[in-house]
């Protein structure tokens, strides 16, 4: 296995799509710390990001959550290909 982080692509961040323009960061790190353990998520306006500290509760919230409703929306969660 070869060390050089640099650059995203770790798997440990997901794309959440359909958001509620009412659903806080504070909101969606709640909602999805029941996978695992949550470093940060952001929220921008229909939609956010959620970062764990590993990519196996990052997957496992993608089976969890994916299509999951939070606040009436079905939420699309998936790996985040390009890291911001």
């Amino acid at each position: 296995g070869g060390g050089g982080g640099g650059g995203g692509g770790d798997g440990c961040q997901l794309y959440v799509g359909n958001l509620s323009y009412d659903t806080t960061w504070r909101e969606l790190k709640d909602h999805f710390r029941q996978c695992g353990e949550v470093e940060r998520a952001d929220v921008k306006r229909g939609f956010g990001t959620v970062r764990f500290t590993n990519a196996e509760d990052a997957q496992s919230a993608i089976e969890s959550l994916n299509g999951v409703e939070l606040q009436g929306r079905e939420l699309e969660v998936r790996i985040d290909e390009k890291q911001y």
